[in-house]
């Protein structure tokens, strides 16, 4: 008498594992879609790994040129001024790796978009890989339409905060050395 009453809580146990393992592995497949889902919709503009060099200018800033030397970033143009790091990392992270919100194809006229005289021209050079030219042209909002060297029928959408980067002087960069 007492193994059929310990049968059916233990068969209920075992039948209740098997739909945990069931729903478990449903789940974790609906994840994958979804992150594959996600991936696919990400529009990339660059992907180039680790950078060597990269300069940027604009109409209102000189250009400014940086180069990788012993894991830290110079300004080739001012080899004397020690930089603080976050700000040629954050601009290198930023457009090595850079991710646009939209791509409109079969554009009409560059000065639509402000890309015949553009605010920034950044050159990307990577350790393995050929230059990339960007030019950054008119503000959206919060987004800025760009264009990549040899994508002449290409336009992109970028959030404002990748241009954001690019928005420091020579002098900002600059370390300042802290007084005790």
């Amino acid at each position: 008498m007492k193994k059929k009453q310990l049968f059916w809580p233990a068969a209920a146990l075992v039948v209740l594992a098997v739909i945990y393992a069931v729903l478990l592995s449903n789940n974790r497949k609906l994840e994958e879609q979804e992150k594959a889902r996600e991936e696919s919709e990400i529009i990339r503009v660059t992907d180039l790994g680790q950078l060597a060099s990269f300069s940027y200018e604009s109409p209102q800033q000189e250009a400014l040129h940086f180069e990788k030397k012993d894991d830290n970033w110079i300004c080739t143009d001012d080899k004397k001024i020690e930089l603080e790091q976050t700000y040629p990392d954050g601009i290198a992270n930023t457009f090595s790796s850079l991710t646009a919100s939209r791509k409109l194809e079969s554009i009409d006229a560059l000065e639509d978009y402000g890309l015949e005289e553009p605010a920034y021209t950044v050159t990307l050079q990577p350790k393995d890989g050929k230059e990339t030219v960007i030019r950054i042209g008119n503000s959206t909002g919060e987004e800025y339409y760009l264009q990549v060297k040899g994508e002449e029928q290409v336009v992109y959408t970028i959030d404002s905060s990748a241009v954001g980067t690019l928005g420091h002087s020579l002098e900002d960069m600059e370390k300042v050395e802290e007084e005790e």
